[in-house]
């Protein structure tokens, strides 16, 4: 069982390997001295300074804020000036699904109405949507922060927006929050070994979007 705070970990033949971990409501603009994080997990930061792109997977329950998550730190990082671009995907009061364009804001509904619609889990997903959302991953980068939301069952299986996995193997963007859930991610991670997965809480939710901006490096990293 994971412990409140965020923990940074890889997995490895369906074990749970923790390589550190960040303190719950607390961190820097820049990531320096924070307490809890260990020379390892720092690691994901500095690996910047060599021009290599970072996959950061975003996990955690449902419900839990791993949107609203990868919301809060694109607004950071348009706000200093960073290209941001990719998918994100909004949950409605009524529950219905709307997809959001990073880049422009454009949106559509996700959900479908009427027959026609992709089965997945309990909803139905307009095909449209999921066209409209590839093309967008598949013109996403070069970019500083990409954001995929979700790489979910579909995308697995070769469908939805499984162009995400293409897009995120050409490295061409400093950093890229994807949305995976906690039973998939270490087939996410045979995809991309040198990936992290971040474990989103109640308890650490709140202080991770400044965290997360600041792993975005001072210019535009070589990777573009």
């Amino acid at each position: 069982m994971i412990p409140g705070s965020a923990l940074i970990f890889r997995t490895y033949a369906g074990e749970k390997v923790t390589l550190g971990s960040l303190p719950g409501n607390r961190s820097s603009s820049n990531g320096e001295n924070v307490p809890g994080i260990s020379g390892r997990a720092w690691h994901v930061r500095k690996r910047h300074h060599c021009g290599t792109s970072v996959i950061l997977l975003i996990t955690g329950p449902g419900g839990v804020g791993k949107t609203t998550l990868c919301l809060r730190t694109v607004a950071l990082a348009k706000e200093a000036r960073y290209s941001c671009a990719g998918l994100l995907t909004l949950r409605e009061d009524d529950d219905r699904r709307v997809v959001v364009d990073v880049r422009t804001g454009d949106r559509r509904a996700l959900t479908a109405v009427g027959p026609g619609g992709v089965p997945v889990g309990r909803y139905l997903f307009d095909p449209h949507t999921l066209a409209w959302g590839a093309e967008i991953l598949a013109h996403s980068t070069p970019c500083d922060l990409l954001v995929v939301d979700e790489l979910g069952p579909l995308e697995m299986e070769g469908g939805g927006w499984a162009v995400g996995i293409d897009v995120l193997r050409t490295g061409r963007f400093c950093l890229s929050l994807v949305v995976v859930r906690p039973e998939l991610v270490t087939r996410v991670l045979e995809q991309f070994p040198d990936a992290w997965a971040l474990e989103v809480t109640p308890e650490n939710r709140d202080g991770l979007p400044v965290w997360l901006a600041g792993l975005l490096p001072p210019r535009r990293c070589s990777a573009l």
